[in-house]
């Protein structure tokens, strides 16, 4: 269990039980006959307060859930482009092939343990710009001699495209969080859906405190699903490294293979 994980346990609890404090004071100050008397008022709003939040939160968590799997996706698309790159090295001149790949593995590499801590704080790693751009300008600047070359150089161009597009969507979804006035509409419409189940009188106090902690706990775990889905690059529900992970072990048994077992690692700097 993360740490993230035990602060929201710990936040809903204490939502909870500043409900069902909240719940206790108003009726120690309205009486259960008092408050019945304005049933006909309080039923109907309250249903349309916690409609209109349910609706709300509801499209938010869909919203949030949705770019958290877009960005899982553009992970595996720079991912599975850089292998195809790797790949195609294969059937290029020596030197160009051999330095290629070097650059493929570096920037894995480099992906895994330098620029995917950075991402939780909205950064990206500066190495991994300087060998990203390396890799650009090792496939741009090599010159095919056979026919062969140049329908492969043609192919590891367009993987080129594929990885680069997907990492610039991959740093965009840094910045594609909830803004702070979303957050705040959405806490002061939980807060006014919970007060609102103050307004009914039930017969038995125990009965009323169960129903409205059962709400508050519905209300503040929906809005914990939204804040671990709102950040994919950060907390304990986050996008993995694992298909850069898979490119890096992948790499090292291909090099072995193909390149007479030349050692390549550590990754070189």
């Amino acid at each position: 269990m993360g740490i993230d994980t035990l602060v929201g346990i710990t936040a809903i609890t204490s939502v909870v039980f500043l409900s069902v404090v909240g719940l206790l004071f108003i009726r120690k100050w309205l009486e259960a006959t008092e408050l019945k008397i304005h049933h006909d008022v309080t039923d109907p709003l309250s249903q349309v307060v916690g409609m209109m939040f349910a609706m709300l939160l509801g499209f938010m968590i869909s919203n949030s859930m949705q770019r958290f799997e877009t960005a899982r996706s553009t992970v595996q698309q720079e991912a599975a482009s850089l292998a195809n790159i790797f790949n195609y090295a294969g059937a290029l001149q020596e030197n160009e092939r051999k330095e290629l790949r070097k650059l493929c593995i570096r920037y894995a590499d480099q992906i895994v343990h330098e620029e995917w801590p950075l991402l939780g704080r909205r950064n990206i790693s500066v190495s991994t710009i300087r060998t990203y751009r390396t890799i650009w300008e090792e496939c741009t600047n090599y010159k095919p001699v056979t026919q062969k070359e140049s329908n492969v150089h043609q192919a590891a161009l367009a993987a080129l495209v594929s990885m680069s597009d997907a990492r610039r969507l991959r740093i965009e979804a840094l910045h594609n969080g909830l803004p702070p006035a979303l957050w705040w509409v959405l806490i002061l419409g939980g807060l006014a859906t919970i007060v609102f189940t103050y307004f009914f009188g039930a017969p038995n106090a125990r009965l009323q405190v169960i129903m409205t902690a059962m709400v508050t706990l519905v209300i503040s775990l929906n809005i914990y699903l939204l804040y671990t889905f709102d950040d994919p690059f950060e907390g304990d529900v986050m996008i993995r490294p694992t298909a850069f992970e898979t490119d890096l072990m992948m790499f090292r048994k291909q090099w072995n293979v193909s390149d007479d077992g030349e050692t390549v690692f550590p990754v070189p700097k």
